[in-house]
């Protein structure tokens, strides 16, 4: 896993053949300056920010499709509306040059969550499961990605310090090292496959349940065992990166193994990238399980509209 600088005029930025590919092979695509706008008056702003009941909440979230706010105490208007603006300002512009920077896969990805981390991770006081600063790949318990990947773009905005993260292996080798110990899926039944289409059928008309198909049961459970794995936290490989303050990084964050260490004050915005828009398909995570237990675990989303 590599860390590969990019520089340049962030206007005319547009990523090679080369970076795609290295970004699907879990490689860090690595900003020195953010390549999109934050004024002084934002930043300082947002390092002043705290968010409320941080046992509950783990972040600061706004959800773009829903222009809606989590996570900031709403007793003082002014101060949330504040907030509420500056949140949906870096959503706007992480996506306009995510959009830029990654027009193949912008083409049909879908936007999620973007996020301010206020705490410092050092020391945080968290369950297990929760914590940054254990090694893991992404999975969002609420979110299943039906085999898309995800996608994520980070900004350090702490006026001094770094962001400090460690990565260890590539989703592949850690699949080939603790899946089946972390139970593979096995094969559907009958029922399980009825089961599996009315969710996604009541799913599709709206209605309010989760479909979780095998692929993203198993990625939230390797998620938990590589936190919980005393053993693999000590003894994995560990390469150190330091994210300075003002740079942003693209990574996907279900193959690239990773932990965030130390840093305060990050912002980060998601997208769930379709598996009809990878680069090198065969790289995905669903696509690695799908090799080692030899059946479907997910159906393909379609295109959107």
């Amino acid at each position: 896993m590599a860390r590969i600088a990019i520089e340049g005029d962030p206007r005319t930025m547009t990523a090679t053949e080369e970076q795609y590919r290295a970004l699907e092979s879990g490689d860090i695509l690595y900003f020195p300056a953010t390549p999109f706008e934050l004024t002084a008056e934002e930043r300082a702003f947002l390092v002043t920010q705290k968010q409320i009941d941080a046992s509950y909440y783990k972040n600061i979230s706004y959800r773009p499709a829903q222009d809606r706010l989590k996570g900031v105490d709403q007793k003082d208007p002014a101060l949330w509306r504040k907030m509420h603006a500056t949140m949906r300002a870096y959503s706007q512009r992480a996506i306009a040059f995510m959009a830029q920077f990654l027009p193949r896969y912008a083409r049909d990805w879908k936007i999620d969550f973007a996020s301010f981390r206020p705490i410092e991770e050092a020391g945080r006081k968290v369950a297990l499961r929760s914590r940054n600063d254990l090694i893991h790949v992404d999975n969002f318990p609420s979110r299943p990605s039906h085999g898309d990947r995800l996608l994520r773009i980070f900004t350090n905005i702490h006026p001094e310090r770094p962001r400090i993260w460690i990565t260890s292996d590539s989703f592949a080798r850690l699949a080939e090292d603790y899946a089946r110990q972390a139970g593979l899926p096995l094969p559907p039944t009958a029922l399980s496959r009825l089961q599996s289409l009315a969710l996604r059928t009541l799913s599709g008309i709206g209605l309010p349940v989760v479909d979780r198909p095998a692929y993203d049961q198993f990625m939230l459970k390797f998620h938990h065992f590589l936190k919980e794995n005393e053993t693999f936290q000590r003894d994995c490989r560990k390469d150190r990166w330091e994210f300075p303050s003002g740079s942003s990084w693209i990574v996907f964050t279900d193959t690239s193994s990773h932990a965030c260490l130390s840093g305060q004050y990050a912002l980060e915005q998601t997208f769930i990238v379709r598996r009809g828009s990878l680069t090198c398909p065969e790289l995905a995570p669903i696509a690695i399980l799908e090799r080692m237990v030899g059946f479907p675990l997910a159906v393909e989303r379609r295109r959107s509209a």
